[in-house]
């Protein structure tokens, strides 16, 4: 229901005003009436409990000002209406009156026209409240000016401070339009409710959270799971920064369509973020990290682990914190949203299983099998054995009754094809057929067998090149490619690496029951240095290493030196004086003489550890080399 107020001018029109309303009275519209004049903000204050208010002059003037919120209807004074005061003037107080006219508005009105009309000297001021009221009126009376023409307001005025006053009346038709005007803003108001209540109720029920930001940056629409994900606070009407990360809300400003996965209110959420139109409004959806994994079907997913045809991981599994790879788990996400086929590139180590297994429980198969087989490991003819099954009597030694391909096992799921760049490349136009027809057949068998099977691939080569080299089809790789995924070597993620190494440690003291030791920043820094060309792999052998042998209780810069991490690893020297050195080291590292690096290190009065720093190579390595010449002794 629209509740419409009409602030009638005066009491003399409130009958005429009650058959107007009366004449337009719709279902879906509550008209009130009342006689009322100032601009008084208490009062004016206490009419918020309706949507429109219809009002005259001053007062009008002044409900715009205290609710700018609501819709208010002007009653326009007409020059007819002000002729008609002017010709009462003219009629009670004669031609050579005088006159002032005091109004909120003189754009509609020539002050010139009325003079040549009515042939009187004519004034008008304008006047939004009572203080510039009474500024008017004593200028005028400054002037000679003797009679007034004005509202309610001044004809309160005047009769308080004995003036002449005329009061300005509003036409049956002025009136009539104003009531008009304010029903048909009433039915327009009503269908924009209408249009908001089913955007509401439509948003309230999608599963993640809904906010639209206007161009400076409030809140103008917000669905319930956003309220409830911000513990009942009022979300509309407040600016995005008190709720959201400044910096990511920029970059949707800037035009970028974002999809990231950031910690907002303490949780990790799966965010996208677009700017939408040239209103500048920005879309933000929310949806928690968890949620990706909740799936039903219990029993179904406790039979698939039994038979071992389940992934282990999820994206909450996956430990990064740099830009890059939290960029790269929601695109990851949404490709997980997707059917298509994945291919998953990177070096050895970088965690291509890890997204492959958390894009399958984060998929609508994550009740269905996941299949993994590396392609790698075993010879071509087996690995289409193991593939597409067999039938009885296929070859010597097939098993009676023949054999269930993974292509099957993995129906209604998805199957896992890893290092598919090693597949010979005869069972590659086999694996091509299956992916284009969706069906297999199985080796030593004439029936076709339809499979529902998504097909993920991973892979450290590059394919392109194997395709130059007729290693690898290239329809192949473009069907396999229908959305692709490189992560980023861990050399690359420099932030990442401190996260992972400390994760590493606290697992593995874990497993060893002992308290897990304390990591020094100056440590993670000696991480930091190495190539880590095993990648997390690596990263985390030399964690478990470092947890088994350490006898500190603390893990430090010296520590991560004392493992003996290949030299192979170095990258770049910390220190700027080590310029000089790197040459020598390379060459060294090469098979070179090492009599020239222990010259080095004794004419540079350092320690052997701080030697070890210099150069970037570790102490133990060191140490073991200068032993190996005769006579020579190190600390």
């Amino acid at each position: 229901m629209v509740r419409v107020l009409v602030i009638i001018p005066y009491e003399d029109l409130i009958p005429d005003c009650e058959q107007m309303i009366d004449a337009v009275r719709d279902e879906g519209i509550s008209f009130s009436t009342a006689c009322l004049y100032g601009t008084d903000s208490d009062l004016l204050d206490k009419l918020r409990t309706f949507d429109i208010i219809v009002a005259r002059g001053m007062t009008c003037h002044a409900l715009r000002r205290v609710h700018p919120d609501r819709h208010i209807i002007e009653i326009m004074m007409t020059s007819s209406d002000i002729l008609d005061a002017l010709c009462v003037v003219k009629d009670k107080y004669g031609k050579d009156t005088k006159v002032g006219i005091i109004l909120s508005s003189d754009e509609s009105y020539s002050l010139v026209s009325m003079k040549t009309l009515t042939g009187m000297d004519i004034s008008m001021a304008v006047a939004n409240d009572e203080k510039e009221l009474e500024d008017a009126v004593r200028k005028f009376q400054d002037d000679g000016i003797t009679v007034f023409i004005g509202g309610l307001t001044l004809n309160a005025y005047a009769s308080a401070h004995s003036i002449d006053y005329i009061q300005l009346r509003t036409s049956h038709d002025t009136m009539e339009k104003a009531i008009s005007d304010a029903v048909l803003t009433a039915k327009s108001l009503d269908r924009e409710r209408l249009r908001s209540d089913l955007l509401k109720k439509a948003i309230d029920s999608f599963p993640y959270c809904v906010l639209a930001v206007s161009q400076d940056r409030t809140i103008v629409l917000a669905n319930g799971l956003s309220e409830e994900f911000y513990s009942g606070r009022e979300l509309i009407g407040k600016s995005i920064d008190s709720f959201y990360p400044a910096a990511l809300f920029d970059m949707a400003q800037a035009g970028k369509t974002t999809e990231i996965v950031q910690t907002v209110n303490g949780q990790e959420m799966y965010i996208q973020q677009q700017c939408i139109g040239d209103s500048g409004t920005v879309l933000i959806t929310m949806q928690k990290l968890t949620s990706f994994f909740e799936t039903g079907g219990k029993i179904v997913r406790s039979n698939l682990r039994e038979k071992g045809l389940i992934a282990r991981y999820h994206f909450s599994d996956i430990i990064a914190d740099s830009l890059s790879m939290r960029q790269l788990i929601a695109k990851a996400m949404r490709y997980a949203q997707a059917d298509g086929n994945v291919l998953v590139t990177g070096e050895t180590g970088t965690g291509k299983e890890l997204f492959v297994q958390s894009m399958h429980n984060a998929s609508n198969r994550a009740d269905g099998p996941f299949v993994a087989v590396n392609c790698a490991a075993l010879s071509g003819e087996l690995l289409e054995s193991e593939l597409f099954g067999y039938s009885d009597g296929a070859f010597t030694g097939a098993r009676k009754g023949g054999k269930v391909g993974l292509f099957e096992l993995a129906h209604h799921g998805t199957i896992f094809l890893d290092e598919i760049g090693e597949m010979p490349i005869q069972l590659q136009a086999k694996l091509l057929r299956v992916l284009q027809e969706k069906q297999i057949m199985r080796v030593g068998g004439d029936d076709v067998i339809p499979v529902d099977v998504r097909v993920m691939c991973a892979t450290n080569q590059n394919i392109p090149e194997l395709i130059e080299k007729g290693l690898f089809r290239r329809d192949l790789y473009y069907r396999i490619n229908l959305l692709m995924i490189h992560i980023p070597p861990l050399r690359d993620r420099g932030n990442d690496i401190g996260l992972l190494f400390r994760h590493f440690v606290k697992l593995y003291a874990e497993r060893l029951s002992i308290l897990p030791p304390p990591v020094d920043n100056a440590a993670i820094a000696e991480l930091q240095r190495y190539r880590w060309q095993g990648n997390i792999r690596e990263l985390r052998n030399v964690a478990e290493r470092i947890v088994v042998l350490n006898g500190h209780d603390r893990i430090t810069a010296q520590s991560i030196r004392n493992i003996d991490i290949p030299e192979s690893e170095f990258i770049i020297p910390v220190s700027a004086d080590s310029g000089n050195d790197v040459a020598k080291v390379m060459k060294w590292k090469r098979g070179g003489d090492t009599t020239e690096l222990y010259s080095d290190y004794i004419s540079s009065g350092l320690s052997l550890s701080d030697f070890a720093s210099r150069v970037g190579v570790s102490r133990t390595t060191l140490w073991r080399r200068f032993r190996s010449l005769n006579g020579n002794t190190v600390d």
